[in-house]
């Protein structure tokens, strides 16, 4: 379990800035010729955390059980181990969205048809807590090829699902582009994760192959077919995966010199199958997610929803919240809000967002201490020395399960990035 969150932690950050980094900076050419371009774009950042609260779900019971469905977000030593109840760190850490180095190859083939090809390799600054001389490995994120002409659009290769990924890029835009947010690996390697899991669920990478139809006044359609996922966990795995994932999107833009307004609506559909007690098991999971952006000036509001058969505390379908060890898919929903006001070199931003999680009557008989809500609330200000940002944050996050626990934890971050 913990190896499997401190591995969702590396990548669920990584993965936050895909198909918002490229909206906040413009790319640089570096070689144009014969209808050749290459480019480059990318980020680095630091930021230093001091983190806090309570290292273990506090139980009213008075039991010390195993907080196995969802593990603690953080790994470090508590204070006191004949206690093990608070914890204090400081890390330096990377932000909500990694160091990241990009390449762009893009062929303009005739007037109306252009291929695109862009790999990116991102990682994280962090040494090992417990171990300094330890090296970074190089996370090859993104690679695909793309072909766009006056019938749209198609994509082969990794890049970010669609499932959710309306939250994601809210949380980017008006949150934690330029911040941390919550605190998901605060013991190991890797960026952190923003809200998610605080109103809205981890899209993912994943490999596929992905339409979208040109722009209809606004309007657009895509849709993708990824390489399958097992849903569940250890001894509750289901690893047949005859057919693809499915995943969809309807998106609107309106985008004018004072007012612009974004919604969209999303979904997700995948089958799997397995053994589980000796028993053959097929499930069918699905979702939906929607939302909104509106820019006026300088006030900036994203909103948005999500609700999953299949879900998960940060991500849908792996790790062992989306299935107990029956079969069953256990239910939940998310909702987020995030403002922004943008003057001068400043912005100032707060909101927050909450991921709840059905319990199963098989949870209760068993006595799973299955997580129940995540809240995150979040406020900070950047300040814009061209392509760099000062960021200063706090975050707060609360915690509780069906069988009563509660945990309380504090983070305050402060760092820079460049952005190119």
């Amino acid at each position: 379990m913990r190896q499997y969150r401190t591995s969702i932690a590396a990548a669920l950050s990584l993965v936050s800035a895909f198909a918002v980094t490229r909206t906040a900076s413009a790319e640089i050419t570096l070689l144009e010729k014969d209808g050749w371009t290459f480019a480059t774009d990318g980020r680095v950042n630091g930021f230093y955390s001091y983190e806090t609260g309570d290292y273990q779900p506090t139980m009213p019971d008075g039991k010390k059980g195993d907080h196995g469905i969802v593990e603690t977000p953080f790994g470090s030593t508590p204070d006191d181990a004949s206690d093990a109840s608070k914890f204090n760190t400081s890390r330096i850490h990377t932000g909500y969205v990694g160091s990241i180095l990009g390449f762009t190859i893009k062929k303009q083939i005739s007037e109306h048809l252009k291929v695109t090809g862009h790999v990116a390799v991102w990682w994280p600054i962090e040494t090992d807590q417990f171990r300094g001389y330890s090296s970074m490995i190089p996370d090859p994120r993104e690679s695909y090829a793309k072909l766009e002409g006056t019938w749209g659009g198609l994509l082969a290769g990794r890049a970010l699902s669609l499932h959710d990924r309306g939250g994601t890029v809210t949380d980017f835009k008006y949150a934690n582009g330029y911040s941390v947010g919550g605190v998901c690996n605060a013991k190991g390697q890797g960026p952190l994760c923003g809200n998610i899991g605080y109103g809205y669920l981890f899209p993912g990478f994943a490999a596929g192959i992905v339409y979208n139809t040109p722009n209809l006044s606004g309007f657009q359609w895509t849709v993708g077919l990824y390489d399958p996922v097992r849903i569940g966990a250890g001894n509750a795995e289901l690893g047949r995966t005859p057919v693809p994932r499915l995943e969809s999107e309807v998106n609107y833009d309106l985008d004018t010199p004072n007012f612009k307004l974004a919604l969209y609506v999303n979904g997700l559909w995948q089958k799997a199958g397995g053994d589980i007690n000796n028993a053959p098991i097929v499930v069918n999971a699905y979702g939906v997610a929607y939302g909104a952006r509106v820019e006026a000036g300088g006030f900036k509001l994203g909103v948005g929803g999500n609700w999953d058969k299949g879900t998960g505390d940060m991500m849908a379908l792996v790790g062992t919240v989306p299935m107990n060890d029956q079969g069953e898919l256990r239910t939940g929903d998310g909702y987020y809000g995030q403002a922004m006001y943008s003057f001068g070199d400043f912005d100032l931003a707060a909101g927050g967002g909450i991921t709840r999680v059905q319990t199963l009557t098989s949870d209760l008989v068993n006595n799973l201490r299955v997580i129940k809500t995540r809240l995150g609330l979040n406020a900070s200000v950047n300040y814009h020395l061209g392509p760099a940002v000062l960021n200063a944050q706090l975050f707060r996050a609360q915690h509780s399960y069906w069988l009563g626990d509660k945990q309380n934890m504090t983070f305050v971050h402060a760092g820079m990035t460049f952005v190119w």
